[in-house]
């Protein structure tokens, strides 16, 4: 029974994000983000946006747990440090990561 309960949750889960990405898509051009977007809360909260990433290191919100790649650039690197120095990170254009495992990124 608890499987049950848990597999009908994942799909209850899996159909809101569904649908509020679904809404991103539907809504009007001039609507919808540019640049970098990073949440809070799994995509829930928009905690910061660059709007044209300059590939300069840049301070990661400390409460973002999630990023959205909109336009106007290709890569993003995080890193521990706050100088973008030492291991890179690379990560995609959408990504969930734990809240303050990152310190920086850059984004070109």
């Amino acid at each position: 029974m608890r499987a049950r309960a848990a597999r009908a949750g994942a799909v209850l889960t899996m159909s809101a994000i569904m649908t509020a990405a679904l809404g991103l898509l539907a809504s009007p051009a001039s609507a919808q983000e540019t640049g970098l977007s990073f949440y809070s809360g799994n995509f829930t909260t928009l905690v910061a946006n660059v709007p044209a990433p300059t590939g300069t290191c840049a301070p990661l919100p400390p409460t973002a747990d999630s990023h959205v790649g909109w336009s106007n650039f290709e890569d993003v690197v995080f890193y521990q440090t706050s100088d973008c120095s030492g291991q890179a990170t690379g990560m995609s254009t959408l990504s969930t990561y734990p809240a303050g495992r990152w310190t920086s990124f850059l984004a070109s």
